[in-house]
């Protein structure tokens, strides 16, 4: 039986969103305002940041996601300090992240390991 290089990949994308689905399971998801959030995965780069975020079947939180947060859900952030990444570039080198001690955003080089929580 062989099988065609197009069935291959498709097979493959399958089997990637299994393990997805799978290790999604495996992190606490947090319902706060209208998105659901992740725990505190850890620090990383952007681009890192953003394919675990796809891995787990949701996305990196957008600059005004984490504002909103932390405007109107700060009592329910208590525990998250320093910075986290967001999706919304502020240049080709520098995206935005949200500083959950004060509450201001900087543009930050996206090859800096910050911390990521994902939503969906």
């Amino acid at each position: 039986m062989n099988k065609t290089l197009q069935q291959l990949y498709k097979q493959r994308e399958e089997l990637n969103q299994k393990i997805a689905k799978e290790e999604s399971k495996k992190v606490k998801w947090t319902k706060i305002g209208n998105l659901e959030w992740s725990e505190n995965l850890g620090e990383m780069d952007w681009y890192e940041a953003k394919k675990k975020c796809e891995k787990l079947g949701g996305r990196l939180p957008t600059r005004v996601d984490l504002l909103d947060l932390y405007d109107n859900h700060h009592e329910k952030c208590v525990d998250w300090s320093n910075y986290y990444w967001s999706s919304t570039e502020y240049s080709g080198t520098n995206a935005w992240a949200q500083n959950f001690s004060t509450g201001t955003q900087h543009g930050s080089t996206k090859t800096y390991a910050t911390y990521v929580r994902c939503v969906r």
